[in-house]
């Protein structure tokens, strides 16, 4: 035969087997097998539509826990409202846990992030449309008597010269950080300038009013300048138009400069945001210094109350307990998140790293 016809013959005879195999294994469900891949005999299960399927054993499926339902899928929901839409139905475990890569010793890698999240850009031709946030948070509802979930936790990797939260504004104007409400907090409050601004007291609806901040047990404003005495030794302080509509509780203090005025006085108390200064030397300045304390109306509606009460729930714990010779877990936040500050510390001493599961599934 020749040579030709002899590969022909051979080709034709490799097809036909790999077409009876093909057969065969359709039929009977057989595979090949190695280590990994065991060969089984027949499949069997049953699933449902739009879940995707999970191998229950060696030689059957069934439903997954993941759902389709067109673009969008659902874990714990088969109606996702997002493109991944995750639920945990189970008590004690987070929906979502994610865990950034650590360098290998000696590699000089840095660490991985465990979640990055951008939100979506604008319609570049739209005058209207805003960017959507990279994460948004909410806690979860209270109980009778507990607290309500926090809405985000930071916390600072261990070793020192993290933050708990880095938040930039770029380019201005806008804000690193907006709060609408209370902040709490417990450390110290490091900044250029530190003000308080409300709707301004003569015309709130179109401007605002800004002051840097006094540390007082009252809400109070200083202000203070100089005048020169006119030859009658008396001058009138003008003050700004907004300045009863701020302050009252007035206190004054004169000092002359340069010469002495025994005599000197407040002749006229503040009536019409100006007051007058008599009973000095003719040309003397006069320092002056005036202190308000504030009766707008924010600030009568959230009056300073220098001493409160701790309530029932935080009495025993301390703001800063090391200060008190007392453990960590007598700080106020393990009053008000004993669980959450409990898993908390366990991530930041590392207790159980050397186990693969995260603590709540061990």
């Amino acid at each position: 035969m020749k040579p030709t016809a002899i590969w022909l013959c051979t080709i034709f005879t490799l097809v036909s087997f790999a077409l009876t195999m093909g057969q065969s294994t359709a039929s009977s469900g057989s595979t090949s097998g190695d280590a990994n891949h065991p060969i089984t005999d027949s499949l069997s299960g049953s699933g449902t539509a739009h879940f995707v399927p999970l191998w229950l054993s060696t030689t059957k499926l069934g439903n997954s826990s993941i759902f389709q339902s067109g673009p969008r899928i659902g874990m714990g929901t088969k109606a996702p409202g997002a493109k991944l839409d995750v639920e945990a139905h189970d008590t004690n475990i987070p929906a979502i846990f994610a865990l950034g890569a650590t360098g290998a010793p000696g590699s000089e890698i840095s660490g991985t992030d465990g979640i990055d999240a951008k939100g979506g850009d604008a319609a570049a031709d739209s005058g209207t449309a805003n960017g959507g946030a990279g994460v948004v948070g909410t806690g979860g509802a209270t109980s009778l008597f507990t607290t309500a979930g926090p809405g985000g936790v930071f916390t600072a990797g261990a070793g020192g010269g993290g933050d708990g939260i880095d938040a930039s504004c770029s380019p201005t104007p806008c804000f690193a950080g907006n709060f609408t409400g209370d902040l709490n907090v417990t450390g110290a409050i490091t900044a250029g300038t530190k003000d308080f601004k409300i709707d301004h007291p003569i015309d709130p609806a179109n401007k605002y009013l800004v002051h840097a901040s006094v540390e007082s047990s009252e809400m109070k404003n200083i202000y203070d300048g100089t005048i020169v005495l006119d030859g009658n030794g008396q001058a009138v302080v003008e003050l700004p138009s907004w300045f009863e509509a701020l302050n009252g509780n007035f206190r004054y203090q004169l000092t002359a400069i340069g010469a002495p005025s025994p005599g000197l006085y407040i002749a006229q108390k503040i009536v019409g945001n100006r007051f007058t200064i008599a009973g000095g030397t003719p040309g003397v300045e006069v320092s002056w210094q005036v202190t308000g304390v504030r009766h707008d109306r924010f600030a009568d509606a959230n009056p300073l109350v220098v001493e409160q009460a701790k309530d029932e729930r935080e009495r025993g714990y301390y703001i800063h307990p090391n200060l008190y010779e007392q453990p960590e877990e007598k700080g106020i936040e393990w009053a008000r998140h004993p669980e959450l500050m409990e898993r908390m510390k366990e991530r930041r001493t590392g207790a159980g790293a050397a186990s693969e599961q995260p603590a709540w599934e061990r």
